[in-house]
């Protein structure tokens, strides 16, 4: 592995960098994976299916109700 020589992205706990023999570099706290452009670009293609799949469930769903229409019985 080469030095590190072009940061790509990064952030507080993981980055994304190429090294001088031209692999691109996961690394995430004490982990560093290394791969070629292919599997990279494999990898980011399921994070961002990953993040589009979390988005989705954390977006509230809103239902319309027809109170006018609502079956309701009132006791009294």
């Amino acid at each position: 592995m080469g030095y590190k020589a072009e940061f790509l992205s990064q952030a507080e706990v993981c980055a994304i960098y190429q090294c001088l023999d031209g692999h691109i570099h996961f690394k995430y706290r004490t982990l560093d994976i290394a791969m070629d452009t292919c599997d990279f670009q494999q990898v980011a293609e399921v994070f961002i299916k990953a993040l589009h799949v979390l988005q989705k469930a954390e977006k509230p769903t809103t239902e319309e109700i027809d109170l006018e229409n609502m079956d309701a019985h009132v006791k009294v």
